[in-house]
């Protein structure tokens, strides 16, 4: 199993942030390799909400579907894929959030697996994934620090 892990502090509320990036919606403003993204549950967001994504992973257009596993508004939210979208067998990514002194300090960190055959590839593809996600984080802020 591979980690990828990166964070940001963000120069906004925590419940700003939690919002934005909780938000599908807002999924392909900051991570670029995302077409489009947007909720399948019709409930308010919690542990239990899915969501349909849309997106070019390895010059291919990916469709997947996501399931929120935890959610505690403005500090936690984890969400893992329900399809199998080759070459990641499975992944679940955890996002928490905490009250820094200029503003709200973001950790991202995900869990995933590649398919059998690529699963020797786990530790370049998490330095890809580290570095991809650093700069997704640095997008997201500078939305959120922009208003």
């Amino acid at each position: 199993m591979g980690r990828v892990a990166a964070g940001v502090t963000i120069g906004r509320s925590q419940q700003d942030v939690f919002d934005f990036l909780s938000n599908p919606a807002n999924l392909p403003g900051w991570s670029p390799a995302f077409e489009s993204a947007e909720w399948t549950s019709a409930d308010a967001p919690g542990a239990g909400s899915t969501y349909r994504v849309s997106a070019r992973l390895l010059r291919s257009r990916k469709h997947g579907l996501f399931e929120i596993t935890q959610w505690d508004r403005p500090r936690l939210f984890s969400y893992r894929m329900n399809t199998r979208a080759f070459p990641i067998e499975r992944i679940e990514t955890t996002i928490a959030l905490q009250p820094a002194d200029d503003g709200t300090r973001v950790s991202f960190d995900s869990q995933f697996e590649l398919v059998r055959m690529l699963r020797f590839a786990e530790g370049l593809f998490a330095r890809f994934g580290e570095k991809q996600d650093g700069r997704n984080l640095d997008v997201a802020k500078r939305i959120l620090e922009a208003g």
